[in-house]
């Protein structure tokens, strides 16, 4: 047997699920549209459980048995049948922030960052069977069609229906899943290799017990305050500023001068147009040409409304229009959302009324209606009950943490995240907290939106590979450590990560 002709049928073998026998004949069978697990399924050589551990060890993602599990059809009310088809993937479950899906490919990104941009949530992938996630397609839609509430797996049983949400089976060779949403049939032994980096840990300058924080909250948060600026909106110092607002419950700081209009476009031609357009109707005008840009802006010098590109590098316009209107602190800034003719389609009623967003443009833009919006929108402001006192949770849910009052300084950082869900340290000092409970999942959650939300932060990045590494997503924790490097501030830490990657890369080639 040619073993380095297929990684994955050498995999199988040293798994047990094969013997060299049974694979000799499913490579003899082998046709190039179908892979081998999906084969050795067919032949009836291999259960499904077997291959999908199999494949979730060797992809670096968890493993999903389609046949074992219970999908509750409203999931994918968002997402046509022809992407699911064509790209093999299929959302399985959904809470408030995530979706969870089966596909056949993890990595190829595309397909999931449509489902991510559709459904409005971040996408957990989980490999499954090529011939699986076809069949689960079909029967789900079908289904659907005729007015189902549910998809049972040929294998799945309505008693184990115990929650709405369905019933996902997975399987893989992480150490822990979440078993408020999983059900595992339990992890895999995996060869140890050394630890990684860890963030390190300062023995100097001893303090009493209870009253120290852990070092890399208190001095990363200091660093985040420096950089961040204030959190306060343009004017707080100002006691006697007038508020205003348009409707909402969030309060609008009035400014001398003509209005701010923030214009959001990865478009130049765009960004041109809309700039000389406004300004000759006397708005004041500030671009950006990303996602990450607007933010900046957003969180430096609030505008008085925003015109937003859906499609934007890094975060798209309605994630920004999604945070903004999530946000005491800035949710009575009104949003017009743009679209190029070719992602018109994807821009449904549904979809901007999820988002809140206050308007909808398709390029090229009708000028005159859109000028008239503008001015509806910026109009309808009226006088407002007096500004909120500035949020304090960052600073009471430090103290309370000093207290060693972790869950109650958790619950702060969550209401912070409330008024402003772009608070780069609320995040951070979040997932430092929840890691130390041991709440890995929300961590990583939380890490990504720090680094999402400033990419060169180091202590994020680093935190974030490692508890990727913790929970058995090798290939993540890789691509994550590759993105820290350049922004390591210590060379010593910097060649304990290459050295370790070295390992793990070199573990990943010898187990595959």
């Amino acid at each position: 047997m040619k073993k380095h002709l297929d990684p994955l049928g050498k995999m199988l073998v040293q798994a047990g699920v094969l013997d060299e026998t049974r694979l000799s004949d499913v490579l003899a069978q082998q046709r190039h549209s179908l892979p081998v697990a999906s084969l050795c399924y067919v032949l009836g050589h291999a259960d499904e459980e077997a291959l999908a551990r199999v494949l979730s060890k060797q992809r670096g993602v968890p493993g999903l048995v389609l046949e074992r599990s219970i999908i509750r059809l409203d999931v994918i009310a968002d997402v046509p049948y022809e992407l699911a088809l064509r790209a093999g993937v299929l959302p399985v479950r959904e809470d408030e922030g995530r979706v969870f899906v089966a596909t056949e490919d993890p990595h190829k990104a595309e397909p999931l960052n449509e489902i991510q941009f559709l459904k409005g949530k971040v996408v957990v992938p989980h490999i499954a069977l090529r011939v699986s996630v076809a069949r689960a397609i079909r029967g789900c839609y079908a289904i659907r069609e005729r007015g189902g509430e549910y998809w049972y797996g040929t294998r799945a049983l309505p008693g184990e229906l115990r929650e709405p949400a369905g019933v996902m089976w997975v399987v893989s060779d992480v150490d822990e899943l979440p078993g408020d949403l999983l059900q595992s049939t339990g992890p895999l032994p995996a060869r140890k290799i050394d630890e990684p980096p860890k963030p390190p840990v300062r023995t100097e300058t001893p303090r009493a017990p209870g009253t120290s924080l852990d070092w890399a909250i208190e001095e990363a948060s200091a660093g985040l305050l420096e950089e961040e600026g204030s959190d306060t909106l343009e004017g707080d110092d100002d006691e006697s500023a007038p508020a205003t607002h348009s409707g909402r419950s969030g309060a609008r700081v009035t400014r001398e001068g003509p209005p701010k209009i923030l214009i959001v476009d990865d478009d130049f031609a765009t960004r041109h147009l809309l700039v000389k357009l406004l300004e000759q109707a006397t708005y004041t005008c500030e671009t950006a040409a990303s996602g990450m840009e607007a933010v900046k802006r957003l969180k430096s010098s609030p505008p008085d409304l925003v015109v937003i590109d859906v499609m934007l590098p890094e975060i798209n316009g309605f994630q920004i229009c999604r945070s903004i209107k999530r946000s005491y602190k800035y949710q009575h800034i009104p949003v017009i959302l743009t679209s190029a003719v070719i992602d018109s389609a994807r821009v449904t009623e549904e979809l901007l009324t999820k988002y809140s967003a206050d308007a909808y443009f398709e390029k090229p833009i009708a000028t005159d209606r859109l000028m008239r919006s503008v001015e509806t929108l910026l109009g309808a402001r009226v006088s407002g009950p007096a500004r909120p006192a500035r949020d304090d949770s960052f600073d009471r849910a430090l103290e309370l943490y000093r207290r060693g009052e972790i869950d109650q300084a958790i619950a702060l950082l969550r209401s912070g995240l409330q008024v402003d869900p772009l608070s780069t340290r609320h995040h951070f000092v979040l997932a430092n907290l929840l890691q130390r409970k041991n709440e890995i999942y929300e961590a990583i959650d939380e890490y990504e939106s720090t680094v999402n939300l400033k990419p060169d932060y180091f202590p994020a990045l680093s935190r974030l590979a490692y508890l990727y590494y913790k929970k058995g997503f090798s290939a993540r924790a890789i691509e994550t450590w590759r993105r820290a490097l350049p922004h390591c501030p210590d060379p010593n830490i910097r060649q304990n990560i290459e050295s370790f990657m070295r390992k793990l890369i070199a573990k990943m080639q010898w187990d595959g």
